[in-house]
């Protein structure tokens, strides 16, 4: 073939000129073929992205996570990571929800969450269950009348007529009279606090009227409840509704006859001891039951609702009634058989 060339045209040296492959220069050479690990792992990382010791996984889109346990180079699994590592591997609001989650557990399993509300429990609910220990404290009075006695917390048999006790109505009795038409224990809403309210019915017991002063009584409407631990809630001069009656000549009492007459107390859960429960207190005034509702044993609380008046002592002593002395008295026991000798 013709040399087209320009005739001054230079040919560039030949790098391979005068080059020897003598054994020493073969042998100097360097192999920079890569290993067969290296090869393995290019092509085991083309069909899979590579894995850490600590759980990442690497992708074109960044790091992600894996639940696969590392393994060691003999393929065996080998000891998981670390929980510090792995929860450190995650994003903060899966951190919050891992926190968050193990402490509703501890509540949970503690009791503190979801538990029984232990606060409001009635202390009677169960025939097993103990009576609360009154504390006795300072007399106050009450926000809308009357006086509680809260020094007599705790006592055993006090009564503000001290002849209440003795004044309970019998199947014998004659002469002025007073007993239970309800009572019980109410909360209309849970803005107010509850109240015990107790219906009462009262009468002469002959054909001449009982005169007595208003609101009932010279002294006013006294209340005791006692448990078996003593007095639980003690009130007296509480302001009473009485319906069905005349006022005397003078306005400053009730014509009481012997039918018709009735009259409304209403006992505050203030006037209640200190660390007592009003539902406890509610349930204990009911007598003991069976599943057939019938009746077992008497009340675990005792409630004496009295009154007195110099008026119902003049009344009952022409008569020569029993009892007798100037209170009338109510009371949620049932009257206890006598027995008859044989």
């Amino acid at each position: 073939m013709p040399d087209r060339r320009p005739p001054d045209a230079v040919e560039p040296p030949d790098p391979f000129e005068g080059l020897v492959l003598d054994e020493e220069f073969i042998r100097s050479a360097t192999v920079s073929e890569p290993s067969a690990r290296t090869r393995m792992l290019t092509e085991r990382w083309r069909r899979e992205p590579p894995v850490d010791p600590g759980g990442r996984r690497w992708s074109a889109d960044g790091p992600a996570r894996t639940r696969r346990a590392r393994r060691t180079r003999s393929g065996r699994p080998g000891r998981p990571a670390r929980f510090g590592h792995r929860f450190r591997a995650l994003s903060r609001g899966e951190r919050w929800t891992a926190v968050l989650g193990a402490l509703i557990v501890l509540l949970v399993v503690g009791g503190l969450l979801f538990g029984p509300n232990r606060a409001h429990t009635p202390q009677l609910a169960s025939s097993g269950a103990r009576a609360a220990s009154p504390r006795p404290t300072g007399d106050q009075a009450l926000p809308d009348g009357g006086t509680f006695a809260g020094s007599k917390c705790g006592q055993h048999g006090y009564h503000r007529f001290p002849a209440a006790a003795d004044a309970f109505p019998t199947e014998k009795s004659t002469g002025p009279w007073l007993r239970f038409t309800s009572y019980g224990y109410q909360r209309l809403d849970a803005t107010r606090p509850g109240e015990f309210v107790f219906d009462l019915e009262l009468g002469s017991g002959s054909a001449t009227p009982l005169a007595i002063s208003a609101p009932l009584g010279s002294a006013g409407i006294a209340v005791e409840i006692e448990g078996p631990n003593g007095v639980v809630a003690a009130a007296y001069g509480l302001p009473t509704t009485v319906n069905g009656a005349t006022h005397t000549p003078d306005g400053r009492g009730w014509l009481i006859t012997d039918s018709g007459t009735t009259a409304h107390v209403v006992l505050p859960t203030a006037a209640l001891c200190p660390g007592i429960d009003a539902t406890a207190v509610a349930t204990g005034l009911s007598p003991r039951v069976d599943g057939s509702q019938s009746i077992t044993g008497p009340a675990p609380y005792t409630l004496t609702v009295s009154a007195a008046d110099p008026e119902i002592a003049e009344l009952r002593r022409p008569l020569g009634t029993q009892p007798g002395g100037e209170v009338l008295a109510a009371t949620n026991q049932l009257p206890q058989p006598v027995a008859k000798p044989v």
